[in-house]
């Protein structure tokens, strides 16, 4: 016999789960175009149908119509929801979702300054063959048409606002036992 998953009976709470495990992935991928793509374009996915998942759900709990109906007003005057809706409906229904990267290479160097005696021959010869003490590649992933740039962290903010949002609907709308 099969076991069901808590949060597979929630169909809400696992979107929420699912949207989380790709917004951890694109943290990890996030130096491989591809799969970076690939996380985003799933992310994407996942957060928006988190809404849709919750109106079917709780559709007939009473008062939910008149709540959800006044939190659609809210995410309509979103600027970052309706970026990360268009986002989603270009990705899902036209291309890619276009994304750009910088990439850049920190380099940390010791430097010997000498006061004007004849340097340590030796010592100068050991720290030009050393590497370099640190380096760190930095690479930036954006929305060419969002000004703000950084786009793990405008979806962290948005995956933040539909986790709220379905806190609160969990708060308002209990689950209610089975009979």
């Amino acid at each position: 016999m099969n076991k069901i998953d808590g949060s597979m009976k929630n169909s809400t709470r696992h979107k929420i789960e699912e949207s989380k495990y790709f917004l951890r992935m694109m943290k990890q991928t996030f130096e491989d175009d591809s799969s970076f793509s690939y996380n985003l374009s799933a992310f994407l996915s996942a957060a928006r149908s988190i809404t849709y998942h919750m109106q079917k759900q709780y559709k007939c709990r009473t008062a939910f119509a008149e709540w959800y109906c006044q939190k659609q007003r809210e995410m309509s005057a979103d600027s970052e929801l309706k970026c990360l809706n268009n986002a989603r409906v270009e990705n899902v229904h036209t291309e890619t979702v276009q994304t750009g990267a910088t990439r850049g290479l920190t380099l940390s160097l010791d430097v010997i300054i000498g006061s004007g005696l004849t340097p340590d021959k030796e010592r100068v010869k050991e720290t030009a063959s050393e590497p370099p003490r640190q380096s760190s590649r930095i690479t930036v992933r954006f929305f060419p048409d969002l000004k703000e740039g950084d786009i793990v962290g405008f979806c962290e903010r948005q995956f933040s606002k539909y986790e709220e949002l379905v806190k609160e609907c969990e708060a308002r709308f209990p689950e209610q036992p089975e009979k």
